[in-house]
């Protein structure tokens, strides 16, 4: 049902392979695989399960009795933590995710591949999110299927796979899992387009998740052959963190936005949107800037971090908050 080519494409047997497991169908289903293929000898590194305990529902103490107790049956290590989320600075789902992320992060090792069960339609769900709320051309690419995690790596390996092939193999395999309750409650935005919106769109095409996803990849490849360009054109004039503003009035104003957008993300902050880079424009470009000259921005979900612009011998300073 899933193919193990290719998992092993981008999962290396040789190293130890956790799995971030909530006890729910994915992950559940994720897991089991994982211990299929250890069971057969694919696996020569160590095989764990790591479960998070956000403490945010009545039943959470019971939802990680399960997975430890999923895991005890088929002998695989288990490690718990619990946190304590707080939704006061972002929405609870960002806050909750801000939260696990931290102890994934701190708790990977050199040779350890965190594996986590985000499919098809987790990404059609985020690509819809981020339109609705607006987003460029970096929030249509979806989840990353690889990339550095603390000390370890971080791989999707079912971003390729759709919900429904995921409770084929759960029913198949006679697989329990728990269930969210929460997950069904439509005040929360992602749970609106998972519940209502995708389903819709599912009863009119039915490969809807799969194609969003696909179109999600698309992006991704001509993301990486846009940065590459800009890379190979302007890269002398973008290193550090100054950037000089006699080179940007040469550049016609697409292409000027394009430079300072890449220029900010390789210094790894906040992505600002296309009112900040209005600002940004009317500010330091359209008119003459000085050493009071300031434009700041943040993201809401505090995953980047917070940045603004000021000005000073004719360089435009990128600063972090």
């Amino acid at each position: 049902m899933f193919d193990s080519k290719n998992f092993f494409d981008l999962v290396d047997p040789n190293k130890n392979v956790i799995v971030g497991f909530s006890g729910g169908g994915d992950s559940s289903a994720l897991l089991h695989f994982c211990h299929e293929l250890n069971q057969q000898g694919l696996l020569h590194g160590s095989i764990s399960a790591i479960h998070i305990n956000h403490s945010l529902s009545k039943n959470s103490n019971q939802w990680e009795d399960h997975c430890r107790k999923f895991c005890k049956e088929r002998d695989i290590a288990f490690k718990s933590y619990s946190v304590n989320v707080d939704s006061k600075k972002s929405g609870l789902e960002s806050a909750a995710r801000n939260a696990r992320y931290k102890i994934f992060e701190e708790v990977l090792q050199p040779q350890d591949q965190l594996l986590l069960a985000h499919h098809a339609d987790d990404v059609a769900e985020t690509i819809l999110f981020r339109l609705f709320r607006g987003t460029g051309l970096d929030g249509l690419q979806g989840p990353m299927k690889k990339r550095i995690l603390g000390e370890g790596m971080l791989l999707r390996p079912w971003l390729g796979y759709t919900k429904s092939d995921l409770i084929q193999y759960l029913s198949s395999k006679e697989i329990q899992f728990i269930s969210d309750e929460t997950n069904f409650e439509d005040n929360q935005d992602r749970n609106f387009i998972r519940n209502e919106v995708l389903r819709m769109a599912s009863k009119r095409w039915p490969n809807a998740g799969s194609q969003i996803q696909k179109t999600a990849e698309l992006v991704s490849k001509h993301k990486k052959a846009h940065d590459f360009l800009l890379d190979r054109q302007f890269g002398e004039y973008m290193r550090g963190h100054k950037l000089q503003r006699k080179f940007l009035l040469e550049l016609e104003e697409d292409t000027c936005a394009e430079v300072i957008r890449h220029w900010i993300k390789i210094n790894n902050m906040a992505m600002p949107n296309k009112k900040i880079i209005d600002e940004i424009f009317k500010a330091f470009i359209r008119s003459n800037p000085s050493s009071k000259t300031k434009v700041n921005w943040s993201r809401a979900d505090s995953d980047q971090k917070s940045a603004f612009l000021t000005f000073c011998d004719g360089d435009l300073i990128l600063n972090e908050k």
